[in-house]
């Protein structure tokens, strides 16, 4: 049966992702999402999924059990590997379905093999020394090996050498002749668009076509419209049309080169056949490679000038926000000078007023409430335990073991957590509006005096810099892992998802992320010359406005009334 999406739409905060969505997707058939970046291929990707559910509309699977029968191939094959060896990681998908050890190991066999792996040559391997092309192939293999009804594949030929995206264009076409319905979401319209069945064209949320691929060449230019360019060989049918070299467009890159090659072209600049102007023709394999590549660049550009505009829109919408124009070196007083004040803090009113402080702060600097549970959600076990350890007691006196809940110490407690929160969200505000660069500046700037005490001023700048963006940088990591961990088992929402087995296969990737980027990190600071004992000559100017003053004043007069609160 058919999947039907009914006016589904989906929404990040208070921006629109998806708008009235409504799609039908073919069983036993592979339906192309294309659209440039930002277009919402993912977020319907998710939605399909059962990651996510829509804001309005409904997706009906027609059948019950749709969270067990859909499986997701994510664009970064790095935040999908989990176990030690490639056979482990296509059956822990299994394993969570609760499939018997014997069957397990004759499903991943045959997933394995179904995704172009040999499972004696690659079944003890680890999955994080593979190439990136086999990595896809190895997240492909635990995708299907619990015969999904429906197999998502994000941008799956993404960073793949030509080799590579060939061989998994032929594991796609494979999967598709065995009866999977696949739903591939991509800009890579020259290599999925021969296999496609029907198209979907997504721009700026909204569904612009869906059909088969023919329909997009006899009706608008909605391709163009969406900011996407036609495959090479419709590119290069239309010019011989017009030149009346062929009679009707191909089918695919394989049909072109059919035609042409029986043919005498005449092509542009020529003034005449090949033949009559003395000279070869050019063969329709380099034809197609040219007309390839400029459709490639021309698909390039288009996200590009996409990536743009949306951050142009968003710098516009940032320009509006109090807190994300401020001088940086305000925000650093405001830091630290609140920290201090906030350690003074002994008492539930000072605390209280701080919190709905921070909390206005919050909202003002644009941080949608999404965006805030994902950050502290990391936090609320670790404070939970801190409670628990103030508010409970144990007792051993008299050679009779008590354990007993304190009043006092659970009051105690929940102020010292409450402290520790205000103390992170700080640091949090303080990030999330400050990008790297005014943060890195307005941090030398801060203790520039040390440098006359012989302290390398610039080695902890960028230390400290670093350091406060790493951490969102993990929580992202961490916020995909789990989100590959949901795909391949049940799908559970909100803390349920934090189990101990679930901590420990997100270790290890985790920590070769971590490393990796560490390494491209030194190899970026080394390759730019950097030198701590030379000066340097900053390429952000900072500038102090009225407002920044204004905005000091108001932080001084806060510290102040909150230090005058907590000593009442």
């Amino acid at each position: 049966m058919p999947i039907q999406l009914t006016g589904v739409s989906y929404r990040y905060g208070q921006s629109p992702a998806l708008r009235d969505i409504h799609l039908v997707i073919p069983e036993g058939g592979l339906t192309v999402l294309c659209g440039v970046t930002g277009s919402g291929k993912s977020t319907l990707l998710r939605l399909l999924s059962g990651l996510e559910q829509p804001t309005s509309g409904s997706i009906d699977y027609s059948h019950a059990d749709s969270s067990a029968s859909v499986s997701i191939v994510f664009q970064q094959p790095e935040s999908q590997l989990f176990a030690g060896s490639v056979r482990k990681d296509v059956e822990y998908g299994l394993e969570q379905q609760a499939v018997p050890e014997p069957r397990r190991s004759e499903a991943a066999d045959r997933a394995m093999r179904q995704a172009g792996l040999d499972p004696e040559q690659y079944g003890q391997r680890s999955p994080f020394l593979l190439s990136g092309g086999e990595k896809r192939r190895v997240c492909i293999a635990g995708a299907i090996a619990p015969l999904p009804r429906l197999l998502l594949l994000d941008e799956p030929t993404a960073g793949l050498d030509p080799p590579a995206a060939r061989a998994l264009l032929e594991t796609a076409a494979e999967l598709k002749r065995g009866g999977y319905t696949i739903v591939v979401a991509t800009h890579d319209l020259d290599c999925f668009f021969p296999l496609a069945d029907q198209v979907a064209v997504l721009a700026q949320g909204a569904l612009r076509y869906s059909g088969p691929p023919d329909g997009l060449w006899k009706g608008a230019r909605v391709l163009e419209d969406a900011g996407l360019e036609p495959p090479a060989y419709i590119r290069i049918g239309r010019m011989l049309m017009r030149q009346g070299g062929l009679d009707a467009l191909p089918s695919g890159a394989g049909e072109l080169l059919a035609e042409l090659d029986p043919r005498s072209l005449v092509y542009p600049g020529s003034g005449a056949g090949p033949a009559a102007a003395g000279g070869e023709r050019p063969s329709a394999a380099s034809l197609s490679s040219t007309a390839g590549g400029a459709a490639t660049d021309a698909i390039t550009a288009a996200d590009t000038d996409t990536d743009s505009a949306d951050g142009s829109g968003s710098a516009k919408r940032q320009a509006g926000l109090v807190l994300r124009t401020l001088d940086p070196r305000v925000k650093w007083l405001a830091m630290a000078l609140w920290s201090l004040v906030l350690l003074g803090m002994k008492s539930i009113l000072p605390l209280a007023l701080t919190t709905v402080l921070v909390a206005v702060l919050l909202a003002c600097g644009g941080i949608t409430r999404k965006r805030a549970v994902w950050f502290y959600r990391p936090f609320l076990p670790m404070f939970l335990f801190l409670w628990l350890l103030s508010a409970f007691s144990w007792s051993g006196a008299d050679g009779a073991a008590s354990f007993a809940f304190s009043s006092e110490g659970a009051l105690t407690g929940g102020l010292a957590v409450l402290r520790l929160g205000l103390l992170v969200s700080l640091g949090f505000l303080f990030t999330e509006t400050t990008s790297g660069a005014p943060l890195r500046e307005g941090l030398e700037w801060a203790i520039a005096p040390l440098g006359r005490l012989g302290v390398r001023t610039r080695n902890w700048s960028l230390a400290v810099s670093v350091t406060l963006q790493f951490i969102p940088w993990i929580l992202g990591k961490i916020s995909a892992l789990q989100l590959a961990l949901a795909s391949r088992g049940s799908r559970k929402r909100g803390l349920a998802r934090w189990t101990p087995r679930q901590i420990s296969l997100m270790a290890v990737p985790l920590l070769l992320q971590v490393i990796g980027m560490g390494d491209e990190l030194s190899t970026a600071i080394e390759a730019r010359g950097y030198d701590p004992s030379k000066p340097r000559t900053p390429w952000l100017v900072l500038s102090w406005r009225r407002k920044d003053t204004a905005a000091l004043l108001l932080v001084l007069l806060a510290a102040a009334l909150l230090w005058w609160v907590s000593g009442v």
